[in-house]
């Protein structure tokens, strides 16, 4: 029963410091309210529209005003600028005025008729990359209508019925649907990830400045039973914040939503006593309560790169490749991203779940053994009485 009351007062005397400590209570609670308030908010509307677009004619003929008239129909493009002047909307567009300026050069009709391949030339603004890929594939969706239109009515002056003509200018018809994310909005796709980062990034520095004023204080040592007891109080900060995410964000912004709960609280405390396990055996090796934050706040932006979700893993160099897997955050954002966004089962995340407990299973020894042996702990005390 002693061993029982001691983790118990170690793990009640963790959240009476983090109401007291206001600075730790904004980094773990209030700080994920936050962000998941704001940040989602530059990526509400999901997908990129009425891209302003300049449109030179240099054929004024049926087929050029009837790709000028598709252009108008595609929902992602606003055809803003029509004229024949190509310098004159190439300085629009380096203005940035318009994103996008399609030519359509002289005899284009001409090229259609005769049965050949009519070339189009067209810009974008690849200063934005969504608004300037959102003009390469709108002009392509109108062009390959018109294409498709003039073909088909060839196939029928050649005396071909209506559904041989059909079936000659499209004789495979590809029909596309996003599998995980409908809205193939880009908010639905990274939003989640850096909920992962959020949580792991809030909750070491969080523990840094809680480990940090103990330090301050000289009570920073722990028995392994105290250890056992902080070690529980930050884990279940990690997964009161990682369910607030993925079960209580993502419905409320409407993000994909395919997983069970099951998996996701369980992989929620694998990951969040991670985190704690590495926060806290960073967290003794400061000895105040700033130092956590001034080396920890730079590193998360690199994190979210090297997690393999933003950048692709290929891309980078072989060392990092595998170096990544030391950080919590790679494991934990493939996985709970693959669970919630993605609705599989924990066999197919099964080498994420291993990192973690591998991650785990080194840092929680490690954390016991130089907790023992800080200020205030039974080792230090053992020799003091020696």
């Amino acid at each position: 029963m002693t061993s029982v009351r001691a983790l118990w007062q170690a793990y009640a005397d963790v959240w009476r410091e983090i109401r007291a400590d206001k600075g730790a209570l904004m980094l773990l609670f209030v700080a994920g309210v936050v962000y998941s308030l704001f940040y989602p908010l530059p990526y509400r509307y999901e997908q990129v529209e009425a891209v302003p677009v300049a449109v030179v004619d240099r054929d004024q003929s049926p087929s050029s005003r009837t790709l000028v008239r598709w252009l108008e129909t595609v929902p992602a493009l606003e055809v803003e600028r029509l004229g024949r002047d190509p310098a004159a909307l190439q300085e629009a567009l380096w203005r940035g005025e318009v994103m996008g300026l399609v030519v359509i050069p002289e005899g284009f009709h001409g090229e259609l008729l005769a049965g050949r391949q009519a070339d189009l030339q067209v810009a974008s603004h690849e200063g934005y990359l969504l608004a300037g890929s959102k003009v390469l594939a709108g002009v392509s969706q109108a062009a390959a209508t018109l294409g498709a239109g003039v073909t088909r009515q060839r196939l029928l002056g050649q005396g071909q019925a209506s559904w041989q003509a059909e079936a000659g200018h499209t004789p495979v018809r590809l029909q596309a649907r996003a599998l995980y994310n409908a809205d193939e909005g880009y908010g639905s796709y990274v939003v989640p990830a850096v909920m992962v980062l959020i949580i792991q990034q809030t909750l070491l520095m969080g523990i840094t400045l809680i480990i940090g004023s103990r330090a301050e204080r000289g009570r920073l040592g722990q028995s392994p039973i105290g250890y056992a007891g902080m070690l529980a109080a930050f884990t279940t900060v990690g997964v009161i914040n990682c369910l607030y995410y993925f079960e209580g964000v993502t419905r409320f912004q409407d993000y994909p939503l395919a997983g069970t709960f099951g998996p996701t609280l369980l992989f929620s405390v694998v990951f969040s006593l991670c985190v704690s396990a590495l926060a806290l055996l960073l967290a003794s090796a400061f000895d105040t309560r700033e130092r956590g934050l001034q080396l920890l706040l730079a590193t998360s932006i690199p994190m979210l790169f090297l997690a393999g979700y933003s950048w692709p893993v290929e891309a980078l160099p072989e060392p990092l490749v595998w170096l990544r897997w030391l950080l919590p955050s790679t494991a934990g954002i493939q996985g709970l991203v693959a669970l919630n966004q993605m609705g599989v089962g924990l066999e197919q995340v099964s080498r994420e779940l291993g990192v973690l407990l591998a991650l785990t299973l080194v840092s929680v020894p490690l954390g016991a053994w130089r907790y023992a042996r800080l200020p205030g702990g039974p080792k230090a005390a053992a020799v003091s009485g020696a």
